[in-house]
């Protein structure tokens, strides 16, 4: 069995559209605004410390790890949705906190959260999907060839090849749109979510818009937690509710960023 060139290419396109959008919403973005880059540093660091840094240090020890804890939350559905989506939501979302507390304290304007949260987004699009989709791509590329051994070194042993091999089916033109609708919706909202903290940050009276963006990043993640655990089967009805979510943080954003936010 071959990996349809249809299936390569939309891949490819896919990963390529992963690294491209988070770019040009910056370079968009400052253009118009014509703001500083380095918020959006400031936010991509805070993505990798808290999210790929601390917050998989608490999944190794919940999820991965054979012990008590892990076994309760993996027992049950929706402990496991409420565990993945409480933890996406209260790592990034106080750790933007920590970043306007901190690095971003001189940072007044509301654009530099927009800034900070297209970093944030970028990141997670890059790190995730786009780095996915890439190792798919030019492994399918080497089982095409029928080239096992650089299979094998890309992979690193024979079962991860296998691992790999069982996989590609899945990765069809259809799925490879949803992955960067996907990717839209989380750019979207992790925007968003930068404006709410960005308020609760810079005024005490203001303080609720962090639980808020705790609430909606975790009211976000819980489909695709099921979907991950097997719960729910197709991926459609998960990227609705992702682009439905996204669209309604959006909106309240704009209001945040124009009525509660310093200019």
């Amino acid at each position: 069995m071959t990996v349809p060139t249809s299936s390569l290419i939309a891949m490819g396109a896919a990963a390529a559209f992963c690294v491209l959008l988070p770019i040009g919403i910056l370079l968009r973005w400052r253009r118009t605004e014509r703001v500083r880059l380095l918020p959006a540093l400031w936010g991509t660091l805070t993505f990798l410390l808290f999210a790929r840094g601390l917050e998989t240090g608490l999944h190794y020890f919940c999820i991965l790890s054979d012990n008590a804890v892990s076994r309760v939350i993996l027992s049950s559905p929706w402990l496991y949705m409420l565990y993945g989506a409480l933890a996406a939501g209260i790592f990034e979302e106080c750790g933007r906190f920590c970043m306007y507390k901190t690095v971003m304290r001189r940072y007044d304007g509301r654009a530099a959260a927009v800034t900070a949260g297209i970093g944030h987004g970028g990141i997670e699009a890059i790190s995730i999907t786009a780095v996915s989709l890439a190792l798919y791509f030019v492994s399918a590329l080497y089982w095409n060839a029928g080239d096992t051994d650089a299979l094998l070194k890309l992979a690193g042993s024979m079962e991860a090849v296998q691992t790999l091999a069982a996989s590609f089916g899945k990765y069809t033109v259809g799925y490879c749109l949803l992955a960067c609708l996907e990717r839209v919706s989380a750019m979207l909202l992790h925007i968003s979510l930068s404006v709410f903290v960005f308020a609760a940050a810079r005024s005490r009276a203001k303080r609720g818009y962090l639980a808020f963006a705790v609430g909606l990043h975790a009211i976000f993640d819980m489909p695709a937690a099921l979907y991950q655990f097997g719960y729910i089967k197709q991926l459609f009805p998960v990227e609705l509710w992702l682009a439905v979510c996204a669209l309604y943080a959006l909106r309240s954003a704009r209001k945040c960023y124009l009525e509660e936010c310093d200019a």
